[in-house]
């Protein structure tokens, strides 16, 4: 899915471009960003429900637009039609029933926008009147999919996984392999790996799966990775051991593979995407009891934690709406407690209150999070439920009360900061495996 949605953003947008313009794209690059920050004109903002695509910047080079309009007003209007080209297109093309397509401008004045994850993509269209860029964050199989159907991970899982697989400690038969592998590829699924340098040190990256492919009978996986060629001294050759992990089913495993080769992954009429391709694993090993690596911050993070109201009536859409908006919110309020981060993974965080715990604070309560550190890109706020809470002694007749979170994904403000704790999970397990190896 994430190739069928690039290929066809990228037909959307071409197509939308020559309905303005009467051109079509000399080229089309898709090229993987682990990060970038950018701040182009006429930046707009598109986001497509009930679909893989989480957000599209459109942004238009200053040559492209005074090619659309001689003036200020003629580029107002182009602008307006290219948008509205581009919806159309969207909804004709990607790969989903029922997309609604919206679009609102971004204000300049609210500096440069941030584009994170691993399934950060830009899109640069090259033509006779100018560049356009399309900076775009899309969803893998398995999350769309789960967020159509909950179940969908679980079903798979049970169709390809081992019965026993979160309880055996190491995978080894060729036939479970290759189930685990297609399983891998049809969640397209996120890897981390760890990559040799020249200078004998280790090169952590992040890789989601691509699709699985056959050569003369012996099957691989092609990943597409984030790895950062301008900072990693890395020679990518054939027989290249490298050693990955992966969680699933409520476990973490890692394995050790070897590098086949560079490819190139055809995007339907767009220039192929830059992937890697490696052998399945001869063997599978359970690394933790758990989905996600968990790490311990380094340096202090601090953080703020409020009680919401109970959670609402889901027939309730005014309530919901009301909750929705409050998580977007990046201040601290007045009701929040002080908290130390004891420790966070992709899907939530463990913090110790540093005072009295609020009455309204108990398991399965709906709270809000602000965390902030040096080591974080920026404070972030983000929504979450308690899962576990316990009270210990800490000293001189006191107590301290940790508690559980797990992070959920009730707006845009949501996801942007679990895309920065992420990537703060992300460089901190690379330091802690970089370190272990």
């Amino acid at each position: 899915m994430i190739r069928e949605t690039l290929a066809a953003i990228g037909t959307a947008s071409s197509r939308a471009i020559y309905e303005i313009t009467s051109q079509r794209p000399l080229r089309t690059q898709v090229t993987q960003m682990r990060e970038w920050s950018f701040a182009l004109p006429h930046l707009t903002r598109v986001t497509v429900a009930n679909s893989p695509v989480h957000q599209i910047y459109v942004g238009i080079a200053k040559n492209l637009a005074q090619t659309l309009g001689a003036d200020a007003e003629a580029q107002e209007r182009a602008h307006e039609h290219l948008m509205e080209a581009l919806k159309g297109q969207l909804l004709a093309t990607l790969p989903a029933k029922r997309p609604i397509v919206a679009w609102e401008r971004v204000d300049p004045a609210a500096g440069p926008c941030e584009l994170r994850g691993l399934r950060s993509f830009i899109l640069r269209h090259q033509t006779a009147a100018g560049n356009l860029y399309l900076m775009t964050d899309v969803a893998s199989r398995r999350e769309y999919e789960s967020m159509r159907d909950d179940t969908w991970e679980s079903a798979l899982a049970g169709q390809l996984l081992p019965a026993e697989v979160g309880r055996i400690e190491s995978i080894e038969d060729r036939g479970e392999i290759d189930r685990l592998c297609t399983y891998l590829a049809r969640c397209e699924h996120d890897l981390e790996l760890l990559i040799p340098s020249r200078d004998g040190d280790v090169q952590p990256t992040s890789a989601a799966v691509l699709r699985r492919v056959k050569h003369d009978g012996a099957p691989y996986l092609q990943l597409t990775c984030d790895l950062d060629r301008r900072e990693a001294d890395v020679e990518l050759r054939s027989g290249l051991e490298i050693e990955g992990a992966f969680g699933a089913v409520g476990r973490l495993f890692h394995f050790r593979t070897r590098l086949e080769a560079e490819v190139e992954v055809s995007l339907d009429g767009l220039e192929p995407l830059s992937a890697l391709e490696i052998a399945l694993p001869r063997r599978v090993s359970l690394d933790q009891r758990r989905r996600y690596f968990r790490v311990a911050p380094d340096e202090v993070l601090r953080a703020h934690l409020e009680v919401l109201v109970p959670a609402p009536d889901p027939e309730d859409d005014e309530q919901t709406s009301l909750e929705l908006d409050g998580a977007l919110t990046s201040l601290v309020p007045e009701a929040a407690v002080e908290a130390l981060v004891s420790d966070l993974s992709f899907a939530g965080a463990g913090v110790v209150l540093k005072t009295d715990t609020p009455p309204m604070l108990k398991v399965d309560a709906r709270v809000r999070l602000r965390l902030e550190g040096e080591e974080l890109a920026e404070p972030v706020t983000v929504t979450a439920e308690v899962r576990r809470l316990r009270r210990e002694p800490s000293g001189r007749g006191r107590e301290s009360t940790h508690v559980g979170l797990e992070f959920i994904v009730a707006g845009a403000a949501d996801r942007h900061a679990t895309q920065v704790i992420r990537q703060y999970v992300m460089a901190r397990q690379r330091d802690l495996l970089t370190l272990r190896t």
